[in-house]
């Protein structure tokens, strides 16, 4: 069967867009009615005569022609011109906000949820849902086959507390911060990097809420030259190959004077695979 259009989205990435928005809509608000109650008095009236406009100020509608501006008095012009524009601006953005709180109200993406959830076991392989609950997306996700790549003979033993092993202390550090929050990853998935060919970045991390796919790289060695300039041809390559720092790549960094910081850890984690 084929995807879903609906298969890919996050309902709690919808509904953070709107608060977004309407958090961006009330900061433009206030901030335009602020501008409001500094502006001059009355209307703008711009009038022709022959080849140059005129401009006239009206503080009452009963002042139908209103009083000429000179050319000193320029910056008046602007502000009731502005003054104009914020009045209509304000006007529009508080019935986007209305339009949107209806929408909050009236969405309820939790009952597409709750059909798929209500069929029986047996059936729910049968179907093929519009939007995938988020613990039956996490497991379809993490269900993908991948081989990952062998460790040397004498390379040295590091396990995660859930008895993984990987490749160094600082990747110990960030697959239990990411078990700890509950983010599912994959460790050492290989994807195909222009210019270099196949490569297993240390963690493929999911976004649930966004139901986005974040590469983590942690370099760990920037102390040695040349595993820096391999790192820094990396980075070159991930860009040229559609991955971008803080869009779908993470990268933490340490030397052997600045090891890595748990701190850091949690500030990848909180910003890039909790957000909505």
């Amino acid at each position: 069967m084929g995807k879903s259009a609906l298969t890919e989205l996050s309902p709690d990435f919808l509904v953070g867009s709107i608060i977004d928005r309407k958090t961006e809509i009330e900061r433009v608000i206030q901030e335009r009615e602020n501008a409001l109650r500094e502006a001059p008095a009355g209307t703008l009236r711009i009038a022709l005569k022959g080849q140059y406009l005129q401009y006239y100020q009206r503080v009452f509608s009963s002042d139908i022609l209103g009083t000429y501006l000179k050319r000193k008095q320029d910056s008046i012009v602007s502000a009731l011109a502005q003054k104009d524009y914020d009045c209509k601006l304000i006007c529009e953005l508080k019935a986007e906000i209305k339009a949107l709180d209806r929408m909050l109200d009236e969405y309820r993406p939790e009952k597409i949820d709750e059909i798929y959830k209500s069929l029986y076991d047996v059936r729910k392989p049968l179907i093929r849902p519009a939007m995938l609950p988020d613990e039956d997306y996490v497991k379809q996700w993490l269900s993908v086959e991948y081989e990952k790549k062998a460790f040397e003979e004498n390379a040295p033993d590091h396990f995660t507390a859930n008895g993984e092993r990987v490749r160094s202390k600082s990747e110990i550090l960030i697959a239990d911060a990411l078990s700890r929050h509950n983010i599912p990853y994959r460790y050492e998935y290989p994807i195909h990097i222009h210019g270099i060919g196949t490569v297993h970045p240390d963690f493929t991390c999911l976004n649930v809420r966004k139901r986005k796919a974040y590469v983590w790289e942690h370099n760990g060695m920037m102390s040695d030259s040349d595993y820096a300039d391999y790192a820094i041809k990396k980075i070159e390559k991930y860009t040229l190959s559609g991955y971008f720092p803080g869009e779908n790549l993470i990268l933490s960094f340490e030397t052997d004077s600045r090891p890595l910081s748990s701190r850091i850890i949690e500030c990848n984690i909180n910003n890039y695979l909790m957000t909505v």
